[in-house]
């Protein structure tokens, strides 16, 4: 009788273990495609000697319509800001880019929650390599909602993170 009762255990916990949800095993690709709207950033630094952590959140009120990602379906890619550089200690107009700026991918990939960018030719850098590929770890995919969590940066004695949140355009 021990027998039997260690086999429906052992059966409910392999239903258990495949009934799981593994997270970004169940995005879409093709759902990623269109222009996404940036509505929230949030950051968070740590001073690597110390520990202190500063973090700041962004909402939609400090975003305009010229800071997006679009995803097209030949799988290139472009961003979009409109000048405004994001820190954890404030917001603030770059001053090389009043006007805002682009940075276009030549290709994009999305494998499980991975999403890869390649950045397309710079022709100005005819001897330099080229950047890149970026990977990116999505954490939300869906018909109206984009999560995207960048790796750590580190960067003068701080490791930065951010995630970055979108809604999808009409």
């Amino acid at each position: 009788m021990k027998a039997v009762y260690a086999l429906i255990i052992v059966a409910a916990l392999i239903v258990c273990l495949f009934a799981c949800n593994k997270g970004g095993n169940d995005i879409n690709p093709n759902d990623i495609v269109g222009k996404w709207y940036e509505n929230k950033l949030k950051i968070k630094q740590q001073t690597i000697g110390t520990g202190a952590i500063a973090d700041t959140t962004y909402l939609s009120s400090n975003f305009t319509a010229g800071d997006y990602f679009q995803f097209n379906n030949d799988a290139t890619a472009v961003i979009s800001n409109d000048g405004t550089i994001f820190s954890v200690n404030g917001a603030s107009i770059a001053d090389h880019l009043p006007a805002g700026g682009q940075l276009y991918f030549r290709s994009y990939s999305v494998k499980g929650s991975v999403l890869t960018l390649q950045v397309g030719f710079i022709p100005t850098c005819l001897n330099c390599s080229q950047p890149g590929p970026f990977t990116e770890t999505i954490l939300l995919l869906d018909a109206a909602n984009l999560v995207i969590q960048a790796p750590p940066d580190t960067v003068n004695n701080n490791i930065t993170t951010t995630i970055t949140y979108y809604t999808k355009g009409q």
